[in-house]
């Protein structure tokens, strides 16, 4: 037992030791702006930080799958174009030149990368991390039908409000053929109807329970619950927006982990899920743009991923050239604002707008739609102390769902905890917690009122046990009564 013991302390007490020095050099001496020595350092240990979090991720004895796909997620939209932009100059996004907050950006982005692989271990160390403990599932079918149709109805509802109620036009929803492209559908609607996307979200519990539903389905019953999640697929991809149906797409694949009845290799299915994932990302993207740039060819699709719609890095270079030199920092306000803003403003005409929105605004006075990750949003609040502490806190609670997920005995918990550990890695991808938890409320809320304990929904169902017939010459016949 001291044996296998040794070399987890061993690793984990030299990686937070590397951290440690890490963080302090990162809060203690500050890059200076214009310090090309300075960038290409914190780039180094940017880059030194990610490698020692893939190398510990992937030789976990219990993998994490929610953990990998940050790591995945930090490679495609931090660490390229940070590479990008101190290496060959690339600082241009949306017309907006952000090589001077560059370095500080790289900083940031270090210590983020350093403190999540801190609130890892640490998480880690402290609840020791079982393999995944695969449920059988025993569901009613019929139940599950029934919530997928009603969800699908809900969001069908939720986008027929918007088009009759707020004057929106039905060829615009469909950005992949309209001629304004992705986003035009929302410019048009008026009547301050934007709340109804969160009934929209409600569809893709449709896509939540498609691997509970094949699970009980026969191969001649497989149709009907395939052509539900497809037409919800639709509902949430209609208008180009990558994060609603992405979402419960991974929460769908987090299930199928837990519920498949032989065991999955976790390492290949992250990969090939993710890959899956990059390129589909990727082909909407292309089709969802205005009509005169609509090229959907092999070579658009497969240089998109690597494009300015994909960079994560230069808005952080902007926040950093922003903030707090340009606006001071938040001071937590954009994480209280989680409170007020699911409040839909056709009944608050005078919501405030969001405090990220804000600080986008003035650094991107053209309103192109780049976002930050929510390191980024951590910063803007409480600066470079407020990124290290708070993805120290992210890191443990990426691996503590994970830690539930595996570990749970409960077919409610894990459903639960596969849509939040969805939602929590797109909020580390759009650093504006309160815009994302307001937009995947209603799929939050529905999954919340599925799972509870009084909902017959995911209550087992025993399968009947077959009697056998009785062999010849073992009959008893009832006797004979006077």
């Amino acid at each position: 037992m001291t044996r296998r013991l040794a070399v987890p302390l061993a690793f984990v007490a030299v990686a937070s030791s590397v951290v440690a020095v890490v963080a302090l050099s990162g809060l203690l001496s500050p890059a200076p702006p214009d310090s090309a020595p300075a960038g290409a350092f914190w780039l180094t240990v940017l880059w030194a930080s990610w490698a020692a979090s893939l190398a510990w991720a992937l030789t976990r004895r219990s993998f994490s799958m929610l953990f990998t796909a940050v790591l995945m997620a930090m490679f495609l939209f931090v660490l390229l174009p940070a590479t990008g932009a101190e290496a060959f100059g690339r600082t241009t996004i949306a017309g907006n030149d952000y090589q001077g907050g560059v370095d500080l950006a790289l900083q940031i982005a270090a210590l983020a990368q350093a403190g999540m692989l801190l609130g890892a271990i640490a998480a880690r160390t402290l609840w020791p991390f079982p393999p995944m403990r695969r449920l059988p599932v025993t569901l009613s079918g019929p139940r599950l039908d029934r919530a997928a149709r009603r969800a699908l109805v809900t969001g069908i509802a939720a986008v027929a409000a918007m088009i009759v109620l707020g004057h929106a036009s039905p060829r615009d929803f469909f950005a992949y053929t309209s001629p304004g492209g992705y986003g035009t559908f929302y410019r048009e609607l008026t009547g301050n109807l934007a709340f109804l996307s969160v009934a929209q979200c409600v569809a893709g519990l449709a896509i939540v329970l498609l691997p509970l539903r094949l699970g009980r389905a026969t191969p001649a019953r497989i149709a009907r619950p395939l052509l539900v999640a497809a037409l919800a697929a639709v509902v949430l991809l209609g208008d180009g927006q990558r994060g609603r149906f992405f979402v419960p797409v991974c929460a769908a694949g987090l299930i199928w982990l837990k519920t498949s009845a032989r065991p999955l290799p976790p390492r290949r299915l992250a990969a090939a899920g993710m890959l899956a994932v990059v390129g589909a990302a990727a082909l909407i993207a292309v089709a969802r743009g205005a009509a005169g740039s609509r090229d959907v060819t092999p070579g658009a699709v497969l240089a998109q991923p690597f494009g300015s719609g994909n960079d994560l890095f230069l808005p952080l270079a902007g926040l950093a050239g922003t903030v707090p030199d340009g606006t001071p920092y938040l001071h937590g306000a954009s994480y209280l604002q989680t409170v007020i803003f699911p409040i839909p403003r056709a009944l608050w005409s005078g919501k405030p707008q969001d405090a990220i929105s804000v600080v986008t605004g003035q650094m991107d006075p053209g309103n192109s739609g780049i976002a930050f990750p929510e390191f980024g949003e951590m910063y803007a609040n409480f600066g470079l102390p407020g990124a290290l502490i708070g993805s120290v806190l992210f890191g443990a609670l990426t691996e503590l769902l994970a830690l539930r997920l595996a570990g749970s005995a409960s077919l409610r918990e894990s459903v639960l905890v596969a849509v939040g550990g969805s939602v929590l890695l797109d909020i580390f991808t759009r650093g504006a917690i309160a815009a994302m938890l307001t937009s995947f409320a209603g799929l939050l809320a529905v999954t919340a009122l599925a799972c509870r304990r009084r909902s017959a929904l995911l209550e087992d169902v025993p399968r009947p046990v077959p009697v056998p017939p009785p062999r010849p010459g073992n009959v008893r016949w009832p006797a004979a009564t006077a």
